[in-house]
């Protein structure tokens, strides 16, 4: 390739920020608007960075291009041309074929295999659709066999458009190949060839061929992944990344351990259960080996509070008292309905205001802690402290041998003289009683009291045995 061929590359490196979009039609003269782009194009000589022309992309797009020079010749035949050798087999490259002159007929390129044509006839250009996969750098490489070609080529968006979808980003000149790198996001572009010297004369001969090639490095990082909450009992961190991006939890410097995302993004990385407080970071690094900003997360407490203890609750009550997780919130719960809450002190014990409950209700206490982790309910039944009210007793004469009466439902019913105990019956449902007694005498005082099941006796009822 002569020195007046590298130079003009260099110049066309950035031909696709040329013109504003809509400023070109694909029904117009292709060759006359690919002009147009160099002429209007700030011509900058960007080297391309290392880290590009050290990666897999570069080297597989260099390789090709290299091949294709030999195989320049050997196409002659293949297109139907004046050769001396044989062609290639049609896995070594693509070739050109007509109609391909404007955007919608533009030919399919490989990223595996480059594409040899002619720039014939006069004002030809070639399009070459090129798939952009994933958000990245399309490479473009060309070559030629003859001094007759000022091979020029770009890539663009459909009918010249310009926007950030497409950026130059600069050029590499080695062993007289030009090769090109745009910032692509995913998506179909087109790689335009042309011959810059079409202007001024007609020299191209059908033995005059060119050589394109295209290549592509993922070189933009994977999202960060999220992840879901950690605590100092979680066995795996969990969350969502890039599909098929290798996730890695550290600690520190230590790696904890790496997983696969799944095709929706999910993962599921193993670790050794980690202390309240730790701070892990988590990246994503896919197949490229792009790596993602990393996400931090704290560790934190997920073992509850122990039960808490409570004291004694009876139907008297307006406090319920206790001992629980230091500076715990305490709650204190009949069924569903929150009956008081206050904050442990730094000693544990704690003291809740509620409402005076019925013997019998069943109340559950709980500690939540500071990190939301509640404990296991402590349930306490309110105690029966509150004693029947007075039993009512019917007269009573010489010749009785029952006592009878009113009294609380289901109480027990004892009736006395003095300190001796007569007789004892339970009260009906109805609340009435009867009590078995000795005959008494006229004038014996008798005493009746009720016991409650829970064993609390009203205030004595008296009688006194009337004459027959």
């Amino acid at each position: 390739m002569s020195k007046k061929n590298i130079v003009s590359l260099l110049a066309v490196g950035g031909l696709a920020l040329g013109l504003s979009a809509g400023s070109a039609s694909a029904q117009g003269n292709e060759f006359e608007l690919s002009k147009k782009t160099n002429e209007t194009q700030m011509l900058k000589e960007k080297p391309l960075s290392q880290d590009l022309i050290n990666s897999r992309g570069f080297e597989e797009l260099e390789k090709d291009i290299k091949n294709s020079e030999s195989h320049l010749q050997k196409t002659l035949a293949k297109m139907g041309m004046r050769s001396t050798s044989s062609a290639s087999n049609d896995e070594d490259y693509i070739l050109e074929v007509e109609y391909n002159d404007t955007f919608n007929t533009a030919n399919s390129s490989s990223y595996d295999t480059p594409t040899i044509g002619q720039l014939l006839p006069l004002y030809d250009v070639d399009f070459h659709k090129v798939v952009v996969p994933v958000n990245g750098v399309l490479l473009l490489a060309g070559t030629t066999n003859s001094y007759a070609i000022d091979l020029g080529f770009f890539a663009t968006q459909k009918d010249f458009v310009n926007s950030d979808k497409l950026v130059y980003i600069g050029t590499e000149v080695e062993d007289g190949v030009v090769y090109q790198a745009y910032q692509a996001k995913g998506g179909t572009y087109y790689a335009a060839v042309y011959d810059m010297d079409n202007d001024y004369y007609d020299d191209n001969t059908e033995d005059d061929l060119y050589a394109i090639a295209t290549g592509f490095v993922d070189n933009v990082p994977p999202n960060a992944p999220t992840v879901n909450r950690v605590d100092n009992n979680d066995v795996s961190v969990t969350g969502k990344g890039e599909s098929g991006a290798t996730i890695t939890v550290k600690n520190g410097s230590t790696v904890l351990g790496s997983a696969k995302a799944a095709s929706n993004g999910s993962y599921s990385v193993k670790i050794a259960a980690q202390k309240t407080g730790a701070k892990l970071t988590v990246t994503a690094k896919d197949k490229a080996g792009n790596l993602s900003v990393t996400v931090n997360a704290t560790v934190v407490d997920g073992t509850p509070p122990s039960k808490p203890t409570v004291n004694k609750v009876d139907n008297n009550d307006k406090v319920v008292t206790g001992k629980a997780e230091a500076n715990s919130t305490v709650a204190v719960k009949r069924g569903s309905s929150v009956l008081g809450t206050t904050k442990a002190a730094s000693n544990g014990t704690f003291s809740i205001t509620i409402p005076v409950q019925g013997a019998g209700a069943k109340l559950d206490v709980t500690a939540k802690d500071s990190a939301g982790n509640v404990s296991q309910p402590t349930s306490v039944k309110v105690a029966d402290v509150i004693a029947p009210t007075k039993p009512t007793i019917n007269k009573v004469d010489s010749n009785d041998k029952v006592v009878t009466g009113k009294a609380e439902y289901n109480s027990t019913i004892t009736v006395k003289n003095g300190k001796t105990v007569l007789g004892t019956s339970k009260t009906a449902k109805s609340g009435s009683f009867s009590v078995s007694i000795p005959v008494q005498k006229a004038g014996v005082k008798l005493t009746v009291t009720a016991k409650d099941g829970a064993g609390n006796v009203s205030s004595p009822s008296s009688v006194t045995v009337i004459k027959h």
